[in-house]
């Protein structure tokens, strides 16, 4: 991954070098969010679908991480910034949604 200036603009091309581990957590977030819409408890179906979603974040992001590991050996260490903040935001979410 290439250093970026602070005023650069990000865009999806970023996740290029981490295709494998941005499909998985897609997916992840697919599954969960249908999840939430089919196990909604007193909410609002778009609550249950985002919270649904939130929470599958994190797990789908560590599986992600196996699967980039074993479809590009060495992606994770060479990309090693981007992938901090991909497990920051997978952290918020899915805490936050274990917190409402």
């Amino acid at each position: 991954m290439k250093a970026s200036r602070p005023d650069s603009a990000h865009d999806w091309a970023e996740l290029q070098p981490v295709k494998a581990l941005t499909l998985v957590v897609c997916a992840g977030q697919a599954i969960g969010a249908i999840t939430g819409l089919l196990y909604a408890r007193d909410l609002h179906w778009f609550e249950s679908l985002w919270q649904g979603a939130a929470l599958a974040t994190l797990p789908a992001f560590l599986l992600g991480l196996a699967v980039q590991a074993r479809a590009r050996p060495g992606s994770l260490g060479e990309n090693a910034a981007l992938l901090r903040r991909f497990a920051l935001v997978a952290l918020l979410l899915s805490g936050y949604a274990l917190l409402h």
